[in-house]
């Protein structure tokens, strides 16, 4: 059976790049996507360390005709697109009466936006297949309301909307969708936050990147539709 092709987005750090590291060792040919070319090819290069396959294609995935080229770029190598995790996403954090529009319209457009841009671009590619695999990382936030995050819980919640919607338009098609809701991640989300939960409580990259490979290594005849990870103590 030939391996698989996965597109993972934001894959220059964080949860991105350890799920690209976690699919690539369990054999799957990655294409990684993010804006950092820098933080892509150290991502590359230590996946193909270990012995792994790996691109790097830099995109903003804000940007349409960017999102087009590297779906054309992997279609044009490999064929096909068997997996998309759309994992691309910022959070900017103000209280609502004193954001700036620009900063709220940049966390929806890095997190919803992105997710609807990528995701209609491989649908061709997967339809044509008649199989594939789209895994969007939300949030709690999707479902929680948290202070001083407005920008960001209606990205999350928009983004979850839209996979739903997603799910029944394309579940004739072969292709499965899920949304993965994890809580609170030790990652360079919180840099630069002066108030944010122990860290030492939190998630860590590779559990998210974990949960992506078991539905990712789930029985095509099955789809997670959804599934939420937290600390052990829960909401932080």
């Amino acid at each position: 059976m030939s391996k698989k092709i996965a597109i993972v987005t934001g894959a220059s750090r964080g949860v991105g790049r350890e799920t690209a590291l976690t699919l690539a060792r369990a054999g799957l040919i990655l294409f990684l996507a993010a804006r950092t070319k820098a933080g892509l090819d150290d991502a590359v290069a230590e996946i193909e360390a270990e012995g792994g396959q790996a691109t790097s294609i830099p995109t903003d995935v804000t940007q349409t005709n960017s999102v087009q080229n590297l779906v054309d770029l992997v279609t044009q190598q490999v064929g096909r697109i068997d997996l998309l995790v759309n994992n691309a996403g910022v959070g900017i954090f103000q209280p609502l009466a004193e954001s700036d529009p620009d900063d709220w319209l940049q966390v929806i457009h890095s997190n919803l936006t992105s997710t609807y841009l990528c995701s209609r671009a491989v649908l061709p590619a997967m339809m044509s297949q008649k199989s594939g695999q789209i895994i969007n990382m939300l949030s709690i936030a999707a479902k929680v309301a948290f202070p001083a995050a407005s920008a960001y819980c209606a990205a999350k919640a928009g983004t979850l909307a839209l996979t739903k919607v997603l799910r029944e338009e394309v579940r004739a098609e072969g292709i499965r969708v899920t949304a993965v809701l994890p809580g609170s991640i030790d990652s360079t989300f919180w840099d630069g936050m002066e108030q944010h939960p122990d860290l030492n409580l939190m998630l860590k990259p590779n559990h998210i990147a974990e949960t992506i490979l078991r539905l990712v290594q789930a029985p095509v005849e099955m789809t997670v539709e959804e599934i939420t990870v937290t600390p052990p103590l829960g909401i932080l």
